[in-house]
């Protein structure tokens, strides 16, 4: 669900382009971390923000710029944006609409876009929910077989410590995703 909400911001709604500068929060998170390899797809140019633990995880996946977020404020760093992917939501989308350049774009999967700041600025605005789409999984399922994304997972759990995960993924710091284990694979 992750790659898939990824791919259906960057490449659906934002229609990401060879040279366009993309701004990626919470680069680190399952969202994010597809996200970062997604975009570099098509070439774009990756800047994305993360704590400080995981600036070089955001450097392996592709990111041409990492900010961290807990030093520095990316709008000082982000400018002349065409697109911001917002996993995040409160004030990292409110400080977002300042750094897209005009006709850009803000893509929030949190949140609602703010009508008056998106007028403000001049440029549009989409808040997404994702869903289901066998193509699009496809796609991917193709892009992770060729090596071109990576799948970053923190954890493997029991699913008997699906409540554990759960608490886990609910803080909203975890470097991408957690995979809860159903059975051992049969021996062969």
């Amino acid at each position: 669900m992750a790659a898939l909400t990824a791919w259906q911001a960057l490449i659906d709604i934002g229609k990401i382009q060879a040279g366009q500068k993309v701004l990626i929060h919470g680069g680190s998170g399952g969202v994010g971390s597809f996200a970062i390899q997604i975009a570099k797809v098509p070439d774009a140019h990756v800047i994305a923000t993360a704590s400080t633990a995981n600036q070089d995880l955001l450097k392996q996946l592709g990111a041409d710029v990492a900010i961290d977020y807990t030093k520095q404020k990316f709008e000082e760093i982000a400018h002349d944006v065409d697109l911001v992917l917002d996993p995040v939501g409160r004030d990292t989308l409110a400080r977002s609409y300042g750094v897209v350049k005009k006709g850009g774009m803000v893509i929030t999967i949190v949140s609602r876009c703010d009508e008056t700041e998106l007028k403000k600025h001049e440029i549009r605005g989409a808040s997404l929910s994702s869903h289901p789409n066998a193509a699009e999984l496809t796609e991917i399922t193709k892009l992770i077989e060729a090596g071109k994304i990576k799948p970053v997972v923190s954890q493997v759990l029991p699913l008997t410590d699906a409540a554990r995960a759960d608490a886990q993924a609910a803080t909203h710091h975890t470097r991408g995703k957690i995979v809860l284990k159903i059975a051992d694979e049969p021996k062969s």
